[in-house]
């Protein structure tokens, strides 16, 4: 009981892959071993962290609520995780961003103590919310609260001091009971806002629309969609495409080409790019310079928590 699911590309394969926190601390990943479209999973692994030959598997105690996301900037994801303690804690990657190697974990820290949410069963999601280019938290916790921990210090060193309560129509988010509310960042209705998905004890799921203004001190929400494409042109295409993208700021972005069947084919790009427009080429090549065949193949872009798909038709 009490697992906690993320969607996460774990191993550079194309597939997407089950992270899941369970009830009694570890977490566990499930690696999908049919296609990105409809994924099967194999029987899970624990996962585990430590230096190298003394490695244990990770127990944050109880309730885990993981999320999977570049801490420290060195282009390879890490994953923090909330529990019942109340506290975050902190696994560097320290092998690659397609071949996961943690390091024992480390609470996050606030004004130079372990950093506690208030009432517990802390539930974390990441991102920028305030706009300033660094990394935030948005955390909920038993009570049914959001709070907000603005990051004081740089998006690739966060540091943190105090919070601030959510809050919907002017009066702060506080579901009723201790129905531990877990937070989660979307576009959901595909306007320039993000929007806010709470989850809760009683099966419910809230939905919050980000609207223009100010929330608690903080700018409600920036747009989730950090990076789109624009049309891919010619399409159909022969020999070559280009496919036009742009992103809302400075970040990594990865390009890459599946073929129907969700198997990888190629990757064109998976670098930092500026804000702005850019433009990639595909010449209807596999990643190992092979012609591929006529047919339909898509493109997907992922940035942040942002996911943009095109459908590309090669004609030869």
């Amino acid at each position: 009981m009490g697992l906690f699911p993320r969607v996460v590309y774990a191993n550079g394969d194309g597939l997407k892959d089950l992270l899941v926190g369970d009830a009694e601390g570890r977490l566990i990943l499930y690696l999908n071993i049919n296609t990105d479209g409809d994924p099967r999973f194999d029987a899970g692994t624990p996962l585990e962290a430590g230096s190298t030959g003394s490695k244990t598997v990770i127990d944050v105690g109880q309730r885990p609520t993981p999320t999977v996301i570049d801490w420290d900037g060195d282009g390879a994801r890490d994953i923090l995780c909330g529990a019942k303690d109340g506290k975050l804690y902190l696994f560097i990657n320290q092998g690659t961003d397609t071949s996961w190697d943690f390091r024992s974990g480390e609470a996050i820290q606030e004004d130079g103590a372990d950093l506690v949410v208030p009432s517990l069963r802390a539930s974390p999601h990441v991102a920028d919310i305030d706009g300033d280019g660094r990394k935030d938290l948005l955390v909920g916790n038993t009570e049914g609260q959001i709070l907000f921990y603005g990051n004081k210090g740089s998006d690739s060193a966060p540091v943190f001091s105090g919070y601030q309560l959510v809050e919907a129509d002017g009066i702060p988010i506080d579901l009723s009971g201790t129905p531990r509310s877990r937070p989660f960042l979307c576009n959901w209705d595909g306007d320039c806002h993000d929007d806010l998905l709470v989850g809760a004890e009683d099966g419910r799921i809230r939905l919050y629309p980000g609207v223009p203004g100010t929330i608690a001190g903080m700018r409600e929400y920036l747009p989730s969609v950090s990076a789109s494409f624009m049309p891919a042109y010619p399409n159909p295409f022969n020999p070559s495409v280009t496919i036009p993208f742009e992103t809302a700021r400075s970040q990594r972005a990865r390009i890459t080409i599946f073929d129907p069947a969700g198997r990888l084919v190629r990757v064109l790009a998976d670098r930092h790019f500026s804000a702005g427009a850019h433009q990639l080429y595909w010449k209807g090549r596999g990643s190992s310079g092979e012609r591929l065949g006529s047919g339909v193949y898509f493109a997907r872009l992922t940035a942040g928590t942002s996911i943009s798909r095109q459908k590309l038709i090669l004609i030869r």
